[in-house]
């Protein structure tokens, strides 16, 4: 079940990735992750019923698995661990963050962790993608701002549209469930999902203290917030392609 899941979201996000029609690709992301929602529910239902014999899909153990985000004093990466976060969180993933910012620890079922490195590292890709076009056209010069400083304020304002996108598209595969299922609630099974996720984190987090980056950069420049945020609702997912984060500079 797992491995036709992936499978499905890897196409729908490598036809996002090959179409130039920014309605198709928009459609394809959205449809990807209405495909993790509507499965996490149905994953949660299949728990629920088989309490004395659960079926061997639905019997997942929880995990906790690490990803690296970037080199200690990276600028950037305050940004992609944010990325993370967002992503996370509409596919019911509970996150620890290293004091520096270079890598995360994500808590949940091993197929919401799938789904969300899938989907953070096109994301970051694209992400870093769209930055470096812009500031090889010189927008940055245009307004008097440092390159480093406008690509961050620009990746904020990408952010801010893609966790709408993910949002938006998590509510409809919910809407979508409980038409076709009006006996039980979606947003319910996942609230008691994300109830056993936390009791699993809380069990297993190491963690002290709280993560000093959760806060958001000043905006420097907000013509490239606004740039982002215009980026980020058209972003086109493809592939992970971890490589190709080498444009975060």
């Amino acid at each position: 079940m797992t491995e036709r899941l992936l499978d499905k979201i890897g196409k729908l996000l490598a036809q996002a990735e090959g179409t130039d029609n920014e309605h198709e690709a928009d459609a394809f992301v959205t449809r990807a992750q209405e495909l993790a929602t509507t499965y996490a529910v149905d994953l949660e239902m299949a728990r629920a019923r088989q309490a004395a014999r659960r079926l061997r899909a639905a019997d997942e153990a929880f995990e906790q698995r690490k990803l690296v985000i970037g080199e200690r004093g990276k600028r950037g990466n305050r940004q992609l661990v944010v990325l993370y976060l967002l992503v996370a969180q509409t596919n019911d993933v509970m996150v620890n963050v290293a004091n520096d910012s270079t890598f995360v620890l994500g808590f949940g079922y091993p197929a919401d962790l799938d789904v969300v490195e899938q989907l953070w590292a096109s994301l970051a890709t694209q992400m870093a993608s769209a930055a470096a076009w812009r500031l090889r056209a010189g927008e940055h010069r245009a307004e008097g701002v440092a390159s480093v400083s406008w690509r961050l304020s620009f990746y904020e304002g990408w952010m801010h549209a893609v966790q709408l996108r993910l949002q938006a598209a998590r509510a409809r595969a919910l809407r979508a469930h409980d038409a076709s299922e009006p006996s039980g609630s979606g947003a319910l099974v996942l609230r008691e999902k994300a109830h056993r996720v936390r009791e699993f984190h809380d069990r297993a987090s190491e963690a002290r203290g709280s993560w000093r980056g959760a806060r958001s950069d000043r905006r420097v420049s907000g013509s490239a917030w606004h740039a982002g945020e215009r980026d980020g609702q058209l972003a086109r997912l493809g592939e992970p392609e971890l490589r190709d984060r080498r444009a975060l500079g």
